[in-house]
């Protein structure tokens, strides 16, 4: 006869066999997949390192000298570093990036690096210039002691956000190539095509390579496009797109000096 039993029961989870052995994989997965997780939160939150100077075969001297348009300093150790932020301030060279390359006196001037005394800016009648295609179009371009970061006068001291409708179309636009491919209608592949004159004589209108790292370029290299020509043929007043200086950047235009010199290369067609 079966009876009713009322006494309490004991109710337990029961694991299936085998089941135990599977949760302590995962949970060794887990544990792994948690480790390299930390690590490569590590390595992406770490400092990074300083940028190397790419393969420009930038040379070791003692002291401070130019090479490819960077300003250099040598110390004993045969250690150098080198820097593109940097101006001529009467005869010296001056670093901008003293973090990187120390102030320093003694180099020789540049030729022709200043306008010398003169009027607040420089008359129009003395520059050649060509501002088609520019949003400021004013003559007045330069001022007297030009050095590398001198802010130009007047609306070119401005940065400005340009539309693609107002342009012929070219792609890429907000890229440094952009803004010199538009101001060339005519002329699509004037950064690249063979047909073009590649000197370093500055000439109004003419499309600006510029080697990787100099005066201020990307290591990779930089396009811009020449708006005037002070006397002399030294300093020259460009316009560019994609630089990061003075809250300008990509897709912004803004304006500033050059020089004549290494790794600057002036393409006309």
């Amino acid at each position: 006869m079966a009876y009713l039993s009322l006494a309490p029961r004991e109710d337990r989870f029961v694991v299936p066999p085998g089941t135990a052995r599977m949760v302590a994989y995962v949970a060794i997965l887990l544990a792994a997949i948690l480790g390299i997780t930390t690590q490569v939160l590590h390595v992406s939150f770490a400092s990074p390192p300083k940028p190397a100077l790419g393969n420009l075969s930038y040379h070791y001297q003692r002291g401070y000298y130019l090479d490819h348009g960077w300003l250099c300093y040598g110390w004993s150790s045969g250690a150098f570093h080198c820097t593109a932020h940097w101006h001529y301030a009467g005869n010296t060279a001056v670093s901008d990036n003293v973090g990187w390359v120390p102030r320093q006196a003694g180099l020789p001037a540049a030729p022709a690096a200043s306008l010398g005394k003169g009027p607040a800016t420089m008359p129009a009648t003395q520059v050649t210039y060509s501002t088609a295609g520019q949003p400021c179009k004013s003559a007045t371009m330069f001022v007297p002691n030009i050095s590398q970061w001198t802010v130009p006068p007047s609306c070119y001291a401005n940065v400005y956000t340009p539309s693609p409708a107002n342009y012929v179309f070219r792609s890429g636009f907000g890229w440094c190539n952009w803004w010199p491919e538009v101001l060339h209608p005519a002329q699509p592949d004037i950064l690249w095509g063979s047909r073009y004159h590649r000197s370093s004589v500055p000439t109004p209108g003419a499309a600006v390579a510029f080697a990787g790292g100099v005066q201020g370029a990307d290591l990779v290299g930089h396009f811009a496009q020449v708006v005037g020509v002070a006397p002399g043929g030294y300093w020259v007043l460009v316009s560019e797109m994609n630089f990061f200086w003075r809250g300008a950047g990509f897709g912004k235009v803004n304006y500033r000096y050059i020089h004549v010199g290494p790794g600057v290369t002036f393409i006309t067609a």
